[in-house]
């Protein structure tokens, strides 16, 4: 199954598109032409994320109820996601 959508994230680490009973591959991309956004787990901060350049795109695979949280630098920031559940 496919889930896709967009999320509107900012200055505190947003989840990004829920939790899943299994498996599933995560596709996250930076919609943003200016910023990079930071991706981790509910702490996740600028200082602390793994960094997802303007424009650029990243896969995940994630185990059984993981959650990916996004944050940013600024407000109004917009990342798109492709779920596909295993």
């Amino acid at each position: 199954m496919l889930h896709s959508g967009r999320t509107s994230i900012g200055t505190v680490a947003t989840p990004i598109d829920g939790v899943y009973q299994g498996f599933s591959n995560l596709t996250l991309h930076n919609d943003d032409n200016s910023d990079n956004v930071y991706i981790g787990g509910n702490d996740v901060t600028t200082a602390n994320g793994l960094t997802l350049r303007k424009e650029d795109t990243l896969q995940f695979e994630l185990a059984p109820l993981e959650q990916l949280y996004v944050v940013s630098g600024k407000t109004g920031h917009t990342v798109s996601f492709l779920r596909q559940t295993i």
